[in-house]
C-alpha cells in the first residue's frame, strides 16, 4: 500500500512539471508565461498537498486484543508485532486509546468480553486509536511491556495497589534487559579489541604441518579445547590477532579461521575439516598450534 501511494505522489509530480514546460514555451510569445506559470504552480502545490497523506502512510501494525475480568477488575491487552507508543486518556465515560502509528487490531469481540465494564468498542477508520464506552465509573492503569500494551479497568469498589505485570511477561522482559545488556558488554568489547595494535600470528609451512604461531604479550594465559571439528584456543584478554598470513598458508583440510570477543576474551576458532592430527604448546611467549597436512593414521590428539 506504502508504495502504491508512493508511486501515485511522484506520477503527480512528473505530470505537472511536464505541464508547465509546455505552458511556459507556449505562452513567451504572448508575454503572459509568469501568468500561467504561477496558475500552474499553485495547481501543482494542491495535487501535492493532497497525495502527500497517502504517499507518507505506512502499513498498519499488526496486533491482537484480548479483554477479561480477573482478580475483581477488567484487564484488556494489546499485543503488537512491534512496539508502538501509546496513549490513554478519558473523555467522561469515553476512554481513547491512541497510538503512534496506525494498529490494525480486531475489536469485534471485546465488547461482549467484559459487558459490567464496557458498553461499546470501536477503532478509528484510520487506525490510530480505539475508543470504548464504559458501563461503569473506573479508574484506569496503564503499563507498557515491549511490544504489549496492558490497560487495567478498577473499579470504585477497588483498594490497594493497582494490578501488577504477570509474572512470564515480567520473566520476559527481565531476560531481555539480560540480552540487551549482554550485547552492550559486547559491543565494548569488541570496540576495546579494535583498538588495540593488531598482533601477527606467523604461520611456519613444514615439510608435513604447518605451525601457527599466537604471540602474546606478559601475562596473558592461553589454551586450547578440540571439539567437533573445531579447534578453540582460549586467551585471557583482549588482544586483536591479524590472522592474514594464517589464512593464506592454511591447509587445505582448514576450513576456516577467524577471531572473536567473548566475555572480556579473545577466542580464536579453526575449523578442521575431516580428522585432523592437531598439537598445541607453549613455548616462551609464543602459543602454537600445528595442523597436520594429511590424515593421519593414528587417533587425533591435543596437548598443551
Amino acid at each position: 500500500m506504502a508504495r502504491t501511494a508512493t508511486d501515485t505522489f511522484w506520477s503527480l509530480v512528473r505530470a505537472c512539471a511536464r505541464g508547465l514546460r509546455r505552458e511556459i514555451a507556449k505562452c513567451v510569445v504572448k508575454g503572459v508565461a509568469e501568468c500561467v506559470a504561477k496558475s500552474l504552480a499553485l495547481a501543482c502545490a494542491a495535487l501535492l498537498f493532497a497525495a502527500l497523506p497517502a504517499a507518507a502512510q505506512s502499513d498498519p501494525v499488526k496486533g491482537e486484543a484480548t479483554f477479561s475480568a480477573v482478580d475483581g477488575h477488567a484487564r484488556l491487552v494489546f499485543k503488537f508485532t512491534e512496539d508502538v507508543a501509546t496513549e490513554v486518556t478519558t473523555a467522561g465515560s469515553i476512554v481513547v486509546i491512541r497510538f503512534e502509528r496506525p494498529v490494525d487490531v480486531p475489536v469485534e469481540k471485546l465488547v461482549d468480553a467484559v459487558p459490567d465494564y464496557v458498553a461499546m468498542v470501536r477503532r478509528d477508520p484510520d487506525g490510530a486509536a480505539i475508543r470504548l464506552s464504559l458501563a461503569r465509573k473506573v479508574t484506569l492503569n496503564t503499563m507498557t511491556a515491549g511490544e504489549r500494551v496492558f490497560v487495567d479497568f478498577l473499579p470504585d469498589s477497588w483498594a490497594g495497589a493497582p494490578p501488577s505485570l504477570p509474572l512470564d511477561v515480567v520473566r520476559e522482559l527481565a531476560e531481555r534487559a539480560r540480552v540487551a545488556e549482554k550485547a552492550l558488554r559486547q559491543q565494548h568489547a569488541e570496540a576495546l579489541a579494535k583498538k588495540r595494535p593488531p598482533i601477527r600470528v606467523r604461520a611456519l609451512v613444514q615439510p608435513t604441518f604447518v605451525r601457527f604461531v599466537f604471540e602474546m604479550p606478559d601475562g596473558v594465559g592461553a589454551s586450547s579445547v578440540l571439539n567437533d571439528q573445531k579447534l578453540t584456543l582460549f586467551f585471557s584478554t583482549l588482544l586483536n590477532f591479524d590472522l592474514a598470513d594464517a589464512k593464506v598458508a592454511a591447509p587445505p583440510n582448514v576450513a576456516s579461521v577467524n577471531q572473536k570477543v567473548e566475555n572480556d576474551a579473545t577466542q580464536v576458532e579453526i575449523s578442521l575439516i575431516g580428522d585432523v592430527d592437531v598439537h598445541s604448546f607453549r613455548e616462551d611467549k609464543n602459543y602454537n598450534i600445528d595442523v597436520a597436512f594429511q590424515q593421519p593414521d593414528k587417533p587425533r590428539s591435543l596437548s598443551g
